[in-house]
C-alpha cells in the first residue's frame, strides 16, 4: 500500500508543479501582452498645500520604457518649486515566488523589480502606485 501511495503522489506532484509553472508564464505572457505599447499614467495632487505629481511610463513595442516624473509645489504668497525627471531602459514581466513583478534595467545600469497588478477599478498598480492604462499609445 505504502508504495502505491508514494508512486501516486510523485506524478500528482509533478503535474500540479507542472500545471502552476504554466499558469505563472500564461500569466506573465497576457501582462507582456497588455503593457507592450501602452502608456500608463497616475496624478496625485492637493489642492490645499498646491503640489501635484504626474508620472506616465510608455512601455515600448521594442521592450524599451520611458518613465516621466514632474513634481510642482507652491505656498501662496511664499514660494513654489517644480521638478522634472526621466529615466529610460529596457522592461520585462516575470514571475518572483508568488507574484508577477515588472523588472527593470536603467540605461545606467541600475536594476530593479516592482509587483505588478490589476486593481478592481481596472487600474494597473506598480509597486503602490496605481496608473490608468491607455493601450497603443506610447508613440514609440
Amino acid at each position: 500500500m505504502k508504495i502505491f501511495i508514494k508512486q501516486l503522489i510523485i506524478p500528482v506532484t509533478l503535474f500540479l508543479f507542472s500545471f502552476s509553472t504554466m499558469s505563472a508564464d500564461s500569466v506573465v505572457q497576457q501582462w507582456k501582452q497588455g503593457l507592450n505599447g501602452a502608456k500608463l499614467t497616475s496624478y496625485t495632487g492637493s489642492v490645499i498645500s498646491s503640489n501635484s505629481t504626474l508620472t506616465v511610463i510608455k512601455f515600448c513595442k521594442n521592450g524599451r520604457y520611458s518613465y516621466n516624473k514632474e513634481g510642482s509645489w507652491s505656498v501662496p504668497g511664499t514660494a513654489g518649486g517644480a521638478s522634472n525627471n526621466t529615466i529610460n531602459g529596457v522592461w520585462d514581466i516575470q514571475h518572483n515566488a508568488k507574484h508577477v513583478v515588472l523588472v527593470y534595467t536603467t540605461d545606467k545600469k541600475e536594476q530593479g523589480f516592482f509587483p505588478i497588478y490589476l486593481q478592481s477599478n481596472g487600474r494597473v498598480n506598480i509597486g503602490g502606485t496605481a496608473y490608468a492604462i491607455q493601450k497603443n499609445q506610447a508613440g514609440c
